[in-house]
C-alpha cells in the first residue's frame, strides 16, 4: 500500500470487502421492504416447490449481496493530496468527494475482530459542517492511519506552533477498569427506561405468572395448593429480580464491549481515547475544534459521584450525532477540573464544571415566579373552569397542575447558573441530574438578548449564545449585565486571529 504522501489514485486491501459486505447488510435491513420485494418477485415467478424457492432466493440473495460488496470495493479508490483527500466511490451512481485537511476535525480508527487478526483499521474523518463521519477509508493499515493523522494534524499545527518546536510525546490522562464498567452500565439511560417498565408490565401479568407458575409445580408432580398467595408473590418479586439482573448484566457487557480498557491519551494538541472489547476503538479530536465542554450527571451517577464529559464539535444540522462527540464515560469532578484544564489551556481553564461549586452565580427568582405564572397557574385556572363546566367538582383534579409546575420550577431555578471569565463561560442547568456547559468566547458565532414583558417589566433579559454545535441559554439575568456580556463577547470574537472551528 502506497504512502500517505502519494498522489496516485490507490485501492485498499480486498479484505475491505468485508466493510462493503457489512454496509450493503445494513442497508438492507434498514430499507427491509424495498430489499425484499425484487427477490420475492423472482422466487414467485419461479416453478417449484417452496423448498425450492426458498433455496432460490437464498442464492439470489447471497450473489447479489456478495457481488455488490465486490463492486463497491473495485468502484473505491482514493488519493491523498498535499491538502486534501479525494475519494472516488459508487458502482452506478458515481461520487467524488473532497476533504480539505483544514476541514477535518477528527481521524477516527475501528478495527472488528477480523481487521485485528489482519492488522487493518477502518479510518472515518469528522469533519465541519457535517453531523458525522464524512468519509471512510477501510482496511488500510494501522501504520497508514498513523501516517495519515500525522499529516492531517502537520497542517494544523502549522498555524499555531513554530515547526522547529519539539514533539510533545503522548501523555496518558485516564484509564478506566472494570469498576467503571459497572458505573457506565448503571448510569444507562437506557437500562434505565427499561427498568421502568419491567414493574408494570409484570405487575399486569401478574395473573398469568401466577398460572404458569402453578402449571410448572403440577408438571413437576409437587402439591399446588400449597402455593399460597404469599409464595406466589415472592416467586413473582424473585422473577422480576431476576429480568432486572439479567437486563444490568446486558448492559454492563455492552459497557465491556464498548469501552474495555478505554484509556484517554494527549498527544500535543489532539486528544485520543482508545478502548473495546471485540471491536477496538480509537477516537481523535483536535482541541483547537471543539465547540462546547460538558459535564453531566444524571441520578444514577450523582448516587455514584461520576460525570459523563463531552466534547462537541461543529454539526451543519440542529441534531447532534454520536460522530461529532468526543466523549469520557466516566469522570470525577476533580478529574473532570483537570482535564478542562489541559484541554483549554493556554487561553481558558481556569473556571470550574463541578455543579455544586459555589462559585455559580444563581439566575433572578423571577425565572421561578414566570413559569409558575404563565406555566402553572394560568392553565390549572383554565383546564379546572372547563373540566369543572363537563365534569363538575372532577373538573378541579386540573389544579394540580399547578403544585407540579411550582416543583419543576423550583428545582429547575435551583439548578440555573452560570459563571465566566475573559476567555470563558460556564452554563449550569438541570432538573433531576446536572448539566455544565462551557465555551470560549472567542467560538461564538452570535449572541442575543432577549426580553419578554414581564422579563421588561423587573429589568430582566435572557442571553443566548450561538456556536457551530448548537445554543447555550443564560436565563434571567440582570438586563445591563445581559448588554455588558453580548458586547464584551463580540469584541472577543472580532479581535481573535484564531479560527473558530
Amino acid at each position: 500500500m502506497n504512502t500517505p504522501d502519494s498522489a496516485t489514485w490507490q485501492r485498499t486491501s480486498p479484505y475491505a470487502i468485508l466493510f462493503f459486505l457489512g454496509r450493503m447488510l445494513r442497508l438492507i435491513v434498514n430499507n427491509a421492504w424495498q430489499s425484499i420485494a425484487p427477490l420475492f418477485a423472482v422466487t414467485v415467478a419461479y416453478q417449484g416447490d417452496l423448498v425450492s424457492k426458498l433455496i432460490l432466493g437464498g442464492i439470489l440473495a447471497a450473489t447479489a449481496i456478495l457481488g455488490g460488496a465486490v463492486l463497491s470495493w473495485l468502484f473505491f479508490t482514493y488519493q491523498i493530496r498535499t491538502d486534501s483527500i479525494l475519494i472516488r466511490s459508487g458502482v452506478i451512481k458515481k461520487k467524488q468527494l473532497d476533504i480539505k485537511f483544514d476541514r477535518i476535525q477528527g481521524v477516527n480508527t475501528q478495527q472488528n475482530p477480523v481487521y485485528r487478526v489482519l492488522k487493518l483499521v477502518t479510518v472515518t474523518f469528522d469533519t465541519a459542517g457535517s453531523s458525522g463521519s464524512e468519509g471512510n477509508l477501510p482496511a488500510v493499515t494501522r501504520e497508514f492511519a498513523n501516517s495519515l493523522r500525522e499529516k492531517i494534524g502537520r497542517g494544523d499545527a502549522a498555524e499555531m506552533a513554530d515547526d522547529d518546536a519539539p514533539a510533545v510525546p503522548s501523555t496518558s490522562l485516564l484509564q478506566l477498569d472494570w469498576r467503571d464498567m459497572i458505573r457506565i452500565a448503571l448510569a444507562d439511560r437506557r437500562a434505565l427506561i427499561i427498568f421502568a417498565f419491567v414493574g408494570p408490565l409484570l405487575e399486569q401479568m401478574g395473573d398469568r405468572f401466577e398460572q404458569f407458575i402453578e402449571k410448572a409445580v403440577e408438571s413437576a408432580a409437587f402439591d399446588a395448593s400449597k402455593l399460597d398467595v404469599g409464595t406466589g408473590a415472592i416467586i413473582v418479586v424473585m422473577i422480576f429480580f431476576s429480568v432486572v439482573a439479567l437486563l444490568l448484566i446486558m448492559s454492563i457487557a455492552s459497557a465491556f464491549l464498548r469501552y474495555h480498557n478505554f484509556e484517554l491519551l494527549l498527544d500535543g494538541r489532539t486528544l485520543r481515547s482508545t478502548g473495546g472489547l471485540l471491536t477496538h476503538h480509537e477516537h481523535a479530536m483536535d482541541l483547537q475544534k471543539f465547540q462546547t465542554l460538558r459535564l453531566q450527571q444524571g441520578i444514577v451517577q450523582s448516587w455514584l459521584g461520576r460525570f459523563t464529559m463531552t466534547a462537541r464539535q461543529a454539526i451543519s444540522g440542529r441534531k447532534q450525532r454520536r460522530g461529532t462527540m468526543f466523549m469520557i464515560p466516566v469522570v470525577t469532578a476533580d478529574q473532570a477540573d483537570q482535564l478542562r484544564k489541559l484541554m483549554l489551556s493556554p487561553a481558558a481553564g481556569r473556571l470550574t464544571q463541578d455543579p455544586r461549586s459555589a462559585l455559580f452565580q444563581p439566575v433572578s427568582r423571577y425565572y421561578l415566579r414566570s413559569r409558575i405564572l404563565y406555566v402553572g397557574l394560568m392553565p390549572a385556572m383554565l383546564w379546572a373552569t372547563a373540566f369543572t363546566a363537563v365534569w363538575g367538582v372532577v373538573g378541579l383534579v386540573a389544579l394540580l397542575w399547578l403544585p407540579l409546575v411550582a416543583l419543576v420550577s423550583w428545582r429547575s431555578w435551583q439548578r440555573a447558573g452560570y459563571l465566566h471569565d475573559d476567555d470563558e463561560l460556564v452554563c449550569r442547568s438541570g432538573l433531576l441530574g446536572f448539566r455544565t456547559v462551557a465555551l470560549l468566547f472567542r467560538k461564538v458565532q452570535r449572541v442575543t438578548v432577549t426580553q419578554s414583558r414581564f422579563q421588561r417589566r423587573k429589568n430582566l433579559a435572557s442571553l443566548r449564545l450561538y456556536m457551530a454545535s448548537g445554543n447555550v441559554r443564560v436565563p434571567y439575568i440582570a438586563h445591563a449585565t445581559a448588554q455588558q456580556l453580548r458586547d464584551y463577547i463580540l469584541y472577543r470574537v472580532e479581535s481573535s486571529q484564531q479560527s473558530w472551528h
